[in-house]
This record gives C-alpha cells, structure tokens and sequence, in this order.
C-alpha cells in the first residue's frame, strides 16, 4: 500500500469526528493530494454531507458500514493504490470495524472536547487502540481537541492539558476552533477551501490558519 491513512476514532458521537475528517481532507487536496474518504459509521454523516454535490472531485468517497473484515481489507487494498491519502471514518462505538481500521492506519486521531467526560471516552479507544496494535507497527495514536471557542481557555482546559503532559497521553495542538465556517462546511457538502464558492463566511482565513497548523503538527509529531 501506498496512501497514508489516518483513523478517525471515538467511542462517542457528537465530538467533530467527522468534520474533522472532512476539513483535514480539504488541507490535504489545498496540499496537492488526492484523497479517499471512507465512512464506516451506519449515522451516515459523511454520506448526508457528500450528497450535496459539492465535493470536490479529487476526494474519492466510499460509504461502507457494517463491512466483514474480508471485504473491509479488499477495500483498504483497493482505494490505497489509487490516492495519496485515505481518512475513515469509524463508527461512534468501539466496534470490530474501528480496531480493523486501526491496523492499517498510519495514525489514529481520537477526537474530543474540552469536556472531561468526553476526554475520558477518548482515552478508553487509546488504550483500547494501543491493547490492540501491540507490535511495532502500530500507529501513530493522538488525542485532538475540538469545539474549542477562541476567546474561552477554561480552566479545564488546562487542567486536561496538565493532566496529558504528566502521564504523557499523546496530544496534538492547536485545537479545532468552533467557526461557522466548519458548519457551513458541512452544510454545503464542500471542502473548506471551496466553500467561498457557496457560501459567504466572515474571517474564513483563521480557520483556514488552524486546519492548516493542526495537520502540520500532526505530521511533525509522527
């Protein structure tokens, strides 16, 4: 296999999985790469997104829940000689899809907010992420934050951040910012980068600015 693959994993809906999916896709085609998105949840997020027709033809899209690992394989096979970059999109429980999803992933991303009770459900996929992917193949794994509103650090912010850095959980920054542009992202069935063409958003460059900043260290950090 040639692509790289990133995972996108939580066992809770409701944290940006898959808007994040989508606005890495958009820096990764902004970058020059082709990109395959690939939706293994059954809520059909990325179905109801890519249906609006605005998607841009460099990014393949497969919608596949409730795979056998057979044919799950023969996909991953497949989509991976043909683009740069595969994201998929992992059911929002942990199932036998997201830890067949994880043994070919370059890095795994596990979404969440600020909110303690989601940071700890983040926390229960990397382990069970890391329980499974015990040899030196497995992948790169980072928390990433999302939602986060600009102006507002809350305490429990720093106080998750602390907590990371002393029992040296992998997370990576900035943080996705909470934009309307993200949601009018979704509302379009676009890439961010396209979404001017749709749709005007004001101060749309800052969140240009964070996807751009938040792949790079992703990649800095592998």
């Amino acid at each position: 296999m040639s692509a790289f693959i990133i995972s996108m994993i939580s066992p809770k809906g409701g944290v940006g999985k898959t808007t994040t999916a989508v606005l890495l896709a958009s820096e990764f085609v902004r970058c020059g790469k082709s990109v395959a998105l690939i939706e293994l949840d059954p809520n059909s997020h990325l179905s109801h997104w890519h249906a609006s027709g605005n998607v841009s033809k460099t990014v393949q899209f497969y919608s596949r829940p409730n795979q056998t690992e057979d044919a799950f394989n023969a996909l991953i096979q497949d989509v991976s000689s043909n683009v740069d970059t595969i994201i998929i999109d992992t059911p929002g429980a942990q199932t036998a899809e997201t830890l067949w999803a994880t043994s070919f992933s370059d890095v795994c991303l596990l979404p969440t907010t600020f909110s303690p009770f989601e940071v700890r459900g983040a926390l229960t996929a990397l382990d069970a992420i890391q329980s499974f992917n015990e040899d030196d193949n497995a992948p790169g794994c980072f928390v990433i934050f999302t939602r986060e509103k600009a102006a507002i650090q809350p305490r429990a912010r720093r106080d998750i951040l602390l907590e990371f850095d002393t029992a040296g959980i992998p997370y990576v920054l900035p943080a996705i910012l909470e934009k309307e542009a993200c949601r009018q992202m979704l509302t379009h069935g676009c890439l961010l980068h396209d979404l001017p063409k749709h749709a005007k958003v004001s101060n749309i460059e800052v969140a240009f600015d964070n996807v751009e900043a938040l792949l790079r260290n992703i990649i800095a950090n592998l």
